[in-house]
């Protein structure tokens, strides 16, 4: 593994080779985790995060912005942790050091105030994202949920929305879970989720079972037979209508749900006011003056009785863009039925400004 004195800490040789034994095990551990995630349909591209705790003040974090796919233990980052639960590498003292993921805040501040917690994953998964805007702490029993109460703990509450990767998201993240001690989870209100564990078997079983709860809690609350996850994402992995390669059509439930609506989009989700954009148009044909003239300031337009056309600057984006709708297209059927707004419109253009002006930083590299 990559280090440098100042991340580590000076320490005399012998504790430094149980240390590295230890990163190393940790790091084989977040590996294994990112692919068991692609694997359940928990995450898409580099979306969310997974960390281990290492020592008292420091753990190990996937890097920002780098496919899960290519990912190997030296790309995964330790980060040291002061008494206010700020972070820091020394990137200066190794330029190869890759740079942490943006809410590594956040792992520092759940650490702080779960000490038992050695394992965190930070998800984006489709079910547990779309019950986040709703806003409840949701009591399992109530739902008739008791068998996952081993797994996830009574009560998984909501944290207040804060933008992506600041302090404020942090700190109501590490408030939810300091407050309901016996939690796996916290649900990220318009973003998604976090799972917790003493190690990381703990934190993916939790992953999962939220995502099965939640599911079962999405159709309790829709009063409806609702769409499965392998329903959500069939056409986009079959590709829907490819046009060319940078935009492609797609007609999966919930986005014709929308289209059958036939009424402006927002985003109910905050990574869909990132890489969509902030008012998704329906329009009423195929006109392709009206598809470009949608398709300028967004990612993304609705066709009544159609479907939708994500655009963008290649086929993966253009792809992820659908991923994206589809499951903002869920949390929308969910907060229209139930009139919960969707994310504040100041909130939504900050997002996707910083999103562009990041993403193009990365792309230009």
């Amino acid at each position: 593994m990559r280090k440098t004195e100042h991340e580590i800490g000076i320490i005399n040789k012998p504790e430094r080779k149980k240390m590295d034994d230890n990163l190393k095990k940790r790091a084989e551990e977040i590996i294994a985790v990112c692919a068991k995630m692609q694997e359940e349909q928990l995450i898409a591209r580099t979306w969310g995060n997974v960390s281990a705790r290492i020592s008292e003040n420091s753990f190990l974090i996937t890097p920002s912005g780098m496919s899960y796919d290519d990912m190997t233990l030296d790309d995964l980052v330790l980060v040291t942790v002061n008494s206010a639960h700020k972070t820091k590498t020394d990137s200066k003292a190794d330029s190869s050091i890759k740079k942490p993921s943006s809410e590594k805040g956040m792992h520092a501040e759940i650490y702080g105030q779960r000490p038992e917690c050695r394992f965190i994953i930070h998800t984006h998964q489709t079910n547990a994202s779309a019950l986040s805007i709703l806003g409840e702490d949701l009591v399992l029993k109530d739902y008739m949920q008791e068998e996952y109460t081993g797994i996830l703990g009574s009560v998984i509450p909501c944290a207040r929305y804060g933008l992506s990767s600041t302090k404020r998201l942090a700190k109501n993240v590490a408030s939810a879970a300091k407050r309901n001690p016996d939690s796996k989870a916290v649900l990220m209100r318009y973003h998604g989720a976090v799972l917790m564990g003493h190690d990381a078997e703990e934190a993916m079983r939790a992953a999962i079972a939220l995502e099965d709860v939640c599911e079962n809690i999405y159709r309790i609350r829709c009063g409806e037979q609702a769409y499965t996850r392998e329903d959500d994402t069939a056409e986009i992995e079959s590709g829907g209508a490819e046009q060319n390669g940078r935009v492609i059509l797609i007609h999966t439930p919930f986005v014709m749900e929308m289209c059958r609506r036939g009424k402006t989009l927002y985003p109910y989700l905050d990574d869909m006011a990132q890489i969509g954009g902030t008012k998704i148009s329906c329009i009423d044909d195929m006109n392709e003056k009206d598809l470009r003239h949608s398709l300028k300031k967004n990612n993304a337009v609705l066709v009544r009785n159609t479907g939708a056309f994500c655009a963008a600057d290649s086929p993966d984006e253009a792809r992820a863009v659908a991923t994206v709708l589809e499951k903002n297209c869920k949390a929308a059927n969910l907060g229209l039925k139930k009139a919960v707004p969707p994310v504040p419109k100041l909130s939504a253009k900050l997002e996707r400004t910083v999103y562009l002006k990041k993403y193009s930083r990365l792309k230009n590299k």
